[in-house]
């Protein structure tokens, strides 16, 4: 059995061992919950491509503008535009209808840096000459 004193001692040690526990874990884990939107994109060279939607996903955490686009060998290739949140986009002016299959758009962003045909939205010009910009800039 275990002596009153040794009893009391790892009680008055329980709780600081727990909370030091506690601390440690949410200061090694704290980078996981970082969110680095932009740390994937060349931040320093806009890129402007004209080209025809072919999906739009007005989803969490990114809305995405998914389009084709002919390059100067006239073949096709498949991009992605990834904006903010659709809640911040709705506080714009966005609606889930902004852009449909089968819109033609010039659209401008910043392209991941590993070259894939992926961008950071920036700006968006439709068919009808409208502006279209994630707002607050």
């Amino acid at each position: 059995m275990c002596s009153d004193s040794f009893l009391e001692a790892a009680l008055r040690v329980k709780p600081f061992v727990l909370f030091a526990i506690v601390v440690g874990l949410l200061a090694v884990s704290s980078s996981t919950f970082a969110h680095h939107g932009t740390a994937n994109y060349d931040m320093t060279k806009v890129v402007t491509l004209k080209g025809t939607v072919t999906d739009f996903q007005f989803i969490n955490p990114h809305t995405l503008i998914l389009f084709d686009v002919k390059n100067e060998k006239g073949i096709v290739e498949h991009w992605q535009a990834e904006a903010t949140s659709p809640n911040h986009l709705v506080r714009a002016g966005w609606t889930k209808n902004i852009v449909k299959s089968g819109d033609e758009i010039t659209i401008s962003g910043f392209r991941a840096k590993n070259g894939s045909t992926v961008m950071r939205f920036q700006k968006m010009v439709l068919a009808n000459g409208q502006e279209i910009t994630e707002g607050g800039e």
